[in-house]
């Protein structure tokens, strides 16, 4: 595996760096934000590790150039010291994978790291070989390590966890699905929920042991014109700007195993119907090449979209829903399942606090109150985030409500729901019930609007009653083209 190490003091990238190449990895060191980005561009990098106050370019601002601007899939821990408890929480809310406190514990530190490159050698975005770097080609041999298990593999067999009635008939209906891979299987839920989790339940073996590559792909994060060639790969120049040795896709990466879709509902008409090809004839042509490429594979797709209502509008193919709606699953928000709340948000603060070295010894009732009633419309994510942040900014061995109130502040768009609801216009339709972000919602209904219009300007302006100047001005503001 392949790491960045960013910091702009010297001793620290010298003594790190040693430290990091003795455990088997490669690493490549920059002096600052701006160094970093000319670094990860000559490079390919799976895990950078960054402080966060540096000179030119800091380690946040580079963190959302990598992540946000660039949706970069790499991996990448944070550095922080005790000032920048503010700057650790935004830098979870950008896409970082961890962070550490200085001085660093160099163990916590390699183990954040070996899980990095267990979670990406998981995914498919780094092969598998013996040994710590992988750089061979071989992504569905059982590890070496430990009578043929490997650590992904006892990862992935974890079950997500359980409090309430709703999540165990969620795991049973998963259960029961996971024993035949022929069915397509739909995962439905809003943001933060734990789709993946639960795809990755399915995915896992139950009798023979044996790994098998499970490769996600987020349908949303990747650019129409880059979609194809990761999914179905491509011969050598191929197009421009192709690898000049070929690439295969991440279908031909799950071979034997599991893909998973994230946002399948987001996946452009033209694509979705090569996607439907492959599916039912179970073969591809790389991108520029002219071998059939056999592919079997157990296909897990997600969505926090209302897919019946997508194909009503036109937006969704139904011959590709019913291909992948096989069998359902649908997750309920966190908000309808209150007895997960308290133990997920003990679990999540007692990890934080034990790798921080704080003492946390439980909630007062009127926190654990608050916590049950507030709405998380970000979900287990957001209530991960919650904890961590609350791990940073300290709190006494008991948390009381009053050290909570940051969460109210935090940042997260209201989720899509999947539930067949009032239209936003009739007579009677529900409000939230306990807090509305209107300016949210404008832009949300905006956004809406003129993916419904197909992009087009005029008739969105027309669709929402406003002027095209109007319209074009409000775009300006929320940074859409």
């Amino acid at each position: 595996m392949n790491i960045l190490l960013v910091d702009d003091e010297r001793d620290v990238r010298t003594s790190l760096s040693r430290f990091l190449k003795k455990l088997g990895y490669t690493v490549g060191c920059a002096r600052d934000g701006s160094d970093g980005i000319n670094k990860f561009h000559l490079n390919s990098y799976d895990l950078i590790i960054t402080d966060i106050r540096m000179p030119n370019l800091d380690g946040i601002e580079f963190l959302r150039h990598i992540k946000q601007i660039e949706q970069s899939p790499v991996e990448v821990i944070i550095v922080t010291g005790h000032g920048d408890m503010d700057n650790a929480v935004k830098s979870l809310k950008y896409g970082a994978y961890d962070y550490f406190m200085k001085p660093i514990d160099v163990r916590e530190l390699a183990g954040a790291v070996k899980r990095c490159a267990e979670r990406r050698l998981d995914t498919g975005l780094i092969p598998r070989q013996n040994g710590s770097e992988a750089v061979s080609n071989d992504t569905t041999g059982p590890s070496k390590e430990g009578n043929g298990s490997s650590a992904i593999q006892e990862e992935g067999r974890r079950k997500p966890e359980v409090y309430s009635d709703a999540m165990r008939k969620v795991i049973d209906l998963a259960d029961e699905h996971s024993r035949h891979r022929s069915i397509s299987i739909l995962i439905e839920g809003e943001t933060g929920t734990g789709k993946e989790l639960v795809a990755r339940h399915i995915h896992h073996p139950r009798e023979d042991g044996a790994a098998k590559p499970f490769v996600a792909i987020n349908c949303a994060a990747l650019p129409e014109n880059l979609f194809e060639a990761e999914l179905f790969g491509h011969e050598k120049g191929a197009y421009t700007g192709a690898s000049a040795t070929g690439k295969v896709g991440k279908l031909e990466i799950a071979e034997g195993g599991t893909i998973f879709l994230d946002e399948i509902g987001e996946l452009p008409l033209n694509l979705q119907v090569k996607l439907l090809r492959v599916i039912e004839e179970k073969k591809l042509f790389r991108i520029g090449g002219i071998r059939e490429v056999p592919i079997d594979v157990r296909i897990i797709s997600a969505t926090n979209r209302n897919l019946s209502e997508e194909m009503r509008a036109g937006r969704f193919r139904s011959d590709l829903f019913y291909r992948l709606n096989m069998a359902t699953i649908s997750i309920p928000p966190l908000r309808e399942r209150t007895t997960d709340i308290l133990p997920l948000a003990i679990k999540f603060l007692q990890q934080a606090s034990s790798r921080s070295g704080k003492i946390f010894e439980g909630f007062t009732s009127a926190a654990e109150h608050f916590l049950i009633r507030y709405p998380w419309p970000g979900n287990i994510r957001q209530l991960k985030n919650a904890m961590l942040g609350l791990d940073l900014r300290g709190f006494g061995t008991v948390v009381d409500v009053h050290d909570l109130s940051f969460i109210e502040k935090m940042s997260y768009p209201t989720a899509v729901s999947i539930s067949k609801k009032p239209v936003l216009g009739d007579d009677e339709f529900e409000l939230p019930s306990n807090w509305l972000q209107l300016e949210e919602l404008n832009k949300n209904i905006i956004k809406r609007a003129l993916h419904k219009n197909c992009g087009n300007v005029t008739r969105t302006a027309q669709y929402l009653g406003i002027s095209r100047r109007v319209l074009q001005g409000r775009l300006k503001r929320m940074g859409v083209s």
